[in-house]
């Protein structure tokens, strides 16, 4: 009774599963259609861009390298085509900078007077 019911098919599932693809089909057909128009939106959305930065920083071999990763998309620098000494220069600002990005200990209150 548990392999009948298992395998049964809900029809209301079925029906909106069919309607689904049919109207993924046809939105598809209509972005194609209109690919070329001057009000069309980019092929990529934000979406697909942080996906790929997610899957970039999931092949990353260290912290740093993640960090560049995630860099190289905030600021859009290529890192592969810098020399070494602007590699150090870049990493040299973002050290020393980075210290203002930190939070103030003891949010603000100065030290208690005897």
């Amino acid at each position: 009774m548990k392999t009948l019911k298992a395998a049964s098919i809900s029809e209301d599932n079925y029906f909106n599963n069919l309607l689904g693809n049919d109207v993924v089909k046809i939105a598809k057909d209509i972005r194609d259609a209109h690919s070329k128009d001057a009000e069309t939106g980019d092929a990529t959305t934000p979406v697909d861009d942080i996906l790929d930065s997610f899957e970039e920083l999931k092949t990353a071999d260290n912290a740093t390298q993640a960090q560049m990763v995630m860099y190289s998309k905030l600021f859009k620098i290529n890192f592969t085509k810098m020399d070494p000494y602007e590699f150090k220069a870049f990493t040299d600002i973002l050290q020393r900078y980075s210290n203002l990005c930190k939070p103030v200990k003891g949010n603000g209150r100065g030290k208690k007077k005897k």
